[in-house]
């Protein structure tokens, strides 16, 4: 077996166990969930993109507005903390409109600004969040310029773009919103697609973590044929369903951040705290998209 068949093997055993200890946790299995050390004691993410709680979340920021869903999705994914978002809504009266980002960032920035100087966090720390370039180096105001600049310069070709492509392009060529963000911002975009029929999936962009995960399984392959690859594989597996659906290729994306990361905390762990769930019970149904 050479050393690609065996990285491709150690994958596909943490994709099946981190989705078993999923399946247990929503059928109320008690603890201990796995035998696997590194994913008992270590965090990762759900192999399904949708069913982490951050992106479970997004599903509370559609709207009937096209405009509100996607200026609510940028300056999502720049904060990345539904708490910031509930402490918004109960300074405002409702979640922020397009029209606030752009015409009243001063009443939007007040009520972050009073959120965080009583001592709570505005951004999670799963992002590097960079202002946007030229302006004052406040992180609130930065996103919030961000999210006001995308919807003025390039809103309305986001909206009539057609193809994902085009989509991702738009959000990229928006300063402060590098190619991460983009495809995050662009997945959720698709998971509040309102139509029944499913959207175009195939168009994935490899983040970081995935760019190393593949490496490790094919390091002579473009990361992104890396996931189309395995994508392929992933259809004929009975044991990775959400809905009787396989992976899509951001799930992949996603599958591949958390292995490279598996195989450094198997190889030289960094963390010496053990993760402990914050919910470690069973958990409520996963609101899934209306085309899943």
């Amino acid at each position: 077996m050479t050393e690609d068949e065996k990285m491709l093997d150690l994958y596909r055993g943490m994709v099946w166990e981190r989705h078993k200890i999923w399946l247990a946790r929503q059928y109320d299995v008690p603890q201990p969930w796995t035998n696997d050390p590194v994913l008992a004691n270590r965090k990762f993410t759900n192999m399904f993109r949708v069913l982490d709680p951050g992106s479970q979340f997004v599903f509370e920021l559609q709207d009937e507005d096209p405009a509100n869903v996607i200026a609510r999705l940028v300056f999502y994914r720049l904060t990345n903390k539904p708490s910031t978002w509930y402490a918004m809504r109960a300074a405002l009266g409702h979640f922020p409109l397009a029209t606030e980002f752009v015409h009243q960032q001063a009443i939007l920035f007040q009520a972050l600004d009073a959120y965080r100087k009583s001592g709570n966090r505005v951004f999670s720390g799963a992002y590097i969040i960079v202002p946007e370039p030229g302006t004052p180096n406040d992180k609130v105001g930065g996103a919030l310029r961000v999210t006001g600049s995308f919807l003025v310069n390039n809103g309305r070709a986001f909206l009539a773009a057609t193809t994902q492509e085009e989509r991702f392009s738009i959000l990229r060529s928006t300063p402060g919103l590098g190619k991460f963000l983009s495809m995050q911002i662009l997945t959720d975009w698709l998971y509040l697609h309102p139509e029944d029929e499913e959207p175009d999936l195939s168009f994935v962009v490899a983040g970081p973590g995935a760019i190393r995960g593949a490496a490790l399984i094919n390091s002579s392959k473009k990361p992104e044929n890396v996931i189309h690859d395995l994508t392929v594989d992933w259809r004929d597996d009975p044991l990775v369903r959400l809905n009787k659906r396989p992976l899509t290729p951001m799930d992949v994306q996603n599958t591949l951040c958390e292995f490279g990361k598996y195989v450094r905390e198997t190889v030289n762990p960094r963390k010496k705290t053990p993760y402990r769930p914050a919910h470690p019970g069973a958990q409520p149904a996963p609101v899934l998209p209306q085309w899943w």
